[in-house]
């Protein structure tokens, strides 16, 4: 298994099981998988709220339209759930999107310097190259200060200060790529939890102190992740990150389909 891009989703997958991430990032467990309805639904939520932050959709009845010329009903159709089970879908993703169109994320001071801004470098010293999308980026020039906005349907968990998660180092790493167009001196990563009915917000300052003594740590899980071999399977008990990619491996998709629940998102 020969890579040379990673995205903090494989990273975080690495961490919590070598043999699940394997299973789903080598040639053949990327061919064998099929998006969830879940999955669906959140790609066509963050795609809304994309043009939402351009000022494409700003009112109900270009929310509307766009339900309308854009809603995944051919990708829906052959999940579990029936009828019932896609009209809480779309009665979520339409009340999500109204909810946050009415009061959308804008702090004083603050002006939208990019949205949807794909983020690619390579690490120093390695072959490895990290790559991430951030959902929006916004600049405050009086304060100098770079916030990036990552959105979530699922609530948000937890973090220590002190013990920053794979994901945000590497985003904090991406982020120096920026400094060129924004030369910012404070750096902040916003995580904003989006629903039918509110909206959560959790910032964080990434302190440069705390990558410099963590991002090491991270250089050593790419390399390995780069050149990593054959993982044998567990012994004992299951591991449920791995059970959940191979219930979507070939042969044993249609047995999950059958016991698969409808849409979990619901208005």
């Amino acid at each position: 298994m020969d890579r040379t891009l990673f995205s903090p989703a494989m990273l975080e997958a690495f961490k919590a099981c070598k043999r699940a991430y394997q299973l789903a990032y080598s040639g053949a467990g990327v061919a064998s998988r099929s998006a969830s309805a879940a999955a669906i639904c959140k790609r066509f939520i963050m795609r809304g709220l994309c043009l939402v932050n351009r000022g494409q959709v700003a009112t109900p009845s270009q929310l509307q339209k766009f339900m309308g010329q854009h809603w995944p009903i051919d990708k829906l159709s052959d999940h579990p759930g029936g009828r019932d089970s896609a009209t809480r879908a779309f009665l979520y993703a339409y009340k999500t999107l109204l909810n946050y169109s009415a009061t959308p994320y804008r702090p004083a001071g603050s002006h939208i310097g990019a949205v949807a801004l794909k983020v690619r470098s390579r690490v120093p010293n390695s072959r490895v190259y990290i790559e991430d999308v951030f959902d929006m980026v916004l600049w405050y020039p009086e304060e100098k200060k770079l916030e990036i906005v990552l959105f979530h349907l699922k609530p948000l968990r937890g973090q220590a200060v002190q013990w920053p998660s794979p994901s945000t180092l590497v985003r904090q790493h991406l982020a120096e790529r920026l400094k060129v167009r924004w030369p910012f001196e404070k750096l902040v990563l916003t995580m904003i939890k989006v629903g039918p009915s509110e909206m959560k917000e959790s910032s964080t300052t990434l302190e440069e102190s705390l990558y410099r003594l963590h991002w090491p740590e991270i250089v050593k899980c790419l390399e390995e992740m780069q050149d990593l071999g054959e993982v044998p399977a567990h012994e004992g008990a299951s591991c449920a990150f791995c059970r959940a990619i191979e219930e979507k491996m070939p042969g044993r998709e249609s047995e999950a389909r059958g016991m698969q629940a409808p849409i979990s998102l619901s208005a």
